[in-house]
């Protein structure tokens, strides 16, 4: 579904389950896909949303698809585009492209794609808003805001349990807790990380 603009390139269209492509389709988002972020030092980060990766078939010709070896040219998640929306980019003999220049028949796809996008994009949205309303864990510190308490002396080690800040607190309320440095763990009432 990528898009290059004024090379004259002529595009075939492949859906998923193109045949043709099985082996190298399985392969790629079965073993492969879940290697790319370590192999780029990215281990901590999502795959991008948005992006493609131009393959290119090292097999000498007439090997049989099973047994075709496939390797990556490029990744790119910079500047990705829609191959059918090609009708509305800009040239020298089209200076005045738009959106109406492409044919329905490819906006229907277009539409399909973008569905999936947005479908997909909603998702991690709602992903990363549920992660942010976890529970501190073992060695998180949401307490050190919104209010600057870097002149406080923090004895605890973290903030084990403690919800994060709502994003639109309705009260503004203050958690104070006391540290009694001559009790045992801190006071009677306190865990092991000094809450």
């Amino acid at each position: 579904i990528s898009a290059v603009g004024g090379t004259g390139s002529i595009y075939t269209y492949y859906g998923p389950k193109e045949k043709k492509f099985a082996n190298l389709t399985k392969s790629f988002t079965s073993t492969d896909l879940s290697k790319i972020m370590p192999a780029l030092g990215l281990d901590d980060e999502p795959i991008p949303l948005w992006w493609t990766s131009d393959f290119i078939n090292s097999s000498p010709p007439g090997t049989d698809a099973k047994d075709e070896k496939w390797i990556v040219g490029e990744f790119n998640c910079s500047c990705v585009g829609i191959s059918k929306c090609l009708a509305a980019y800009c040239k020298d003999d089209t200076p005045n492209a738009c959106y109406t220049d492409i044919a329905k028949k490819d906006l229907a796809d277009v539409k399909k794609i973008s569905d999936i996008l947005g479908e997909k994009a909603i998702k991690i949205l709602i992903k990363a808003a549920k992660e942010k309303a976890k529970p501190a864990g073992p060695g998180d510190y949401f307490s050190g805001g919104p209010i600057d308490v870097s002149s406080l002396t923090k004895i605890t080690k973290d903030d084990l349990g403690l919800l994060p800040q709502p994003s639109k607190p309705r009260f503004k309320t203050a958690l104070v807790g006391a540290y009694v440095r001559s009790q045992p763990y801190g006071g009677s009432d306190k865990s092991s990380n000094g809450h």
